[in-house]
């Protein structure tokens, strides 16, 4: 169906929806042949059962009944209306111990994370691993996700769009988890969950206070993504910087 079937098909849905019956007919007289497309389609104008759309309307009852990983990973697939789940071929959920102290949120995954369903598990992966290993921790005791829970194409940026489908989710995921620091890779991820515009330069290595709905004070604190630093080797140094913050803060809770 081309672009102006479906714009006539939407319209014919609210139309009918609101009970402007009679509309069809000056609609049909403007687009024409486009009647003869919608025929082919699922929409059935005059059957009360119209198509049930992939993505339900969200509720915060929906999120708030959600009381496991399992019951999240279903909402997402069932509700999200993130565009990105129909180009890729895996939902990438998360990755590591759910019971673990410290919470690593992310950017979006890339074509090998979307081939395995795990976040992290590209070039930027292993050099993440071996950041975790420089202060003593590794995917057994840490918790990996990100923002976008499917890779967009080409490993472009995330739109705003995409983010703000996924943002409920990951905010319920965080609540689950229920860690104690949660770190920020990457300026996409730090962005939205701070809700701020500020560069990743500017506020990297910086701890901040964090509220959700069930957590009253969470410690965050941003750093570089693993994939920057790829591309700017020479930003290493205030990563490593950064990473000791983080090992003194966990030393805490050990």
């Amino acid at each position: 169906m081309n672009y102006k079937a479906l714009l006539y098909k939407k319209l014919l849905e609210w139309y009918y929806n609101n009970g402007v019956i009679n509309s069809f007919t000056s609609l049909d007289s403007k687009f024409g042949k486009v009647t003869e497309e919608l025929n082919s389609s699922s929409l059935d104008i005059h059957n009360n059962s119209l198509p049930v759309k992939l993505e339900e309307e969200l509720s915060s009852d929906d999120l708030n009944a959600v009381r496991t990983l399992d019951d999240l990973k279903k909402l997402i697939i069932s509700h999200c209306d993130c565009p990105l789940k129909n180009t890729a071929k895996n939902i990438v959920f998360s990755d590591g111990n759910p019971r673990a102290n410290i919470m690593f949120i992310g950017e979006a995954p890339g074509e090998i994370e979307d081939k395995t369903g795990k976040p992290f598990k590209g070039e930027a992966g292993k050099l993440l691993d071996k950041m975790l290993h420089s202060i003593e921790l590794n995917r057994e005791n840490v918790y990996l996700t990100n923002i976008i829970f499917w890779r967009p194409p080409g490993n472009r940026k995330p739109t705003e769009e995409e983010i703000s489908a996924c943002l409920p989710f990951v905010k319920k995921h965080i609540n689950l988890i229920n860690p104690k620091i949660l770190v920020l890779v990457g300026a996409t991820a730090a962005s939205a969950i701070l809700n701020i515009k500020t560069g990743i330069t500017q506020i990297r290595g910086k701890w901040k206070n964090i509220e959700t709905k069930d957590i009253k004070s969470l410690k965050s604190i941003a750093i570089f993504h693993p994939a920057f630093l790829l591309r700017q080797p020479s930003r290493k140094r205030e990563a490593w910087e950064d990473l000791k913050k983080i090992k003194i803060e966990i030393d805490r809770y050990t």
